[in-house]
């Protein structure tokens, strides 16, 4: 049989079933399969603490713009920092392997 087809039941007027093919190839390359879920967790850990830094920084613009004159320019680089610090502190959170590097980034400020 083909590679798509795994099992082949048959299911009588009674109610019984009796599998009449079974493929072990599916079974095989599904146990080979690596599975990356605390990967895809951390990654989605820091695409998130990406999303809060960008709305962090927004808003601390927002708050800069609403004083009024150029002060906005002058508090922009602040605001990027700080937005960069509260990222980083979500990252801490999210990733034990990130904390090392995450530390080292803080450092350099």
């Amino acid at each position: 049989m083909e590679k798509l087809v795994r099992r082949v039941t048959r299911v009588d007027r009674s109610g019984d079933a009796k599998v009449i093919y079974n493929s072990d190839v599916g079974e095989e390359e599904d146990e080979e399969i690596p599975h990356f879920h605390r990967l895809e967790r951390n990654v989605r850990h820091m695409l998130k603490a990406q999303l809060l830094a960008a709305q962090e920084a927004y808003q601390r613009h927002i708050e800069s713009a609403e004083k009024g004159g150029n002060t906005w320019l002058h508090d922009v680089p602040r605001n990027f920092m700080k937005a960069r610090r509260k990222a980083i502190k979500e990252m801490r959170k999210a990733s034990p392997f990130a904390q090392s590097n995450v530390k080292h980034e803080e450092d350099e400020d």
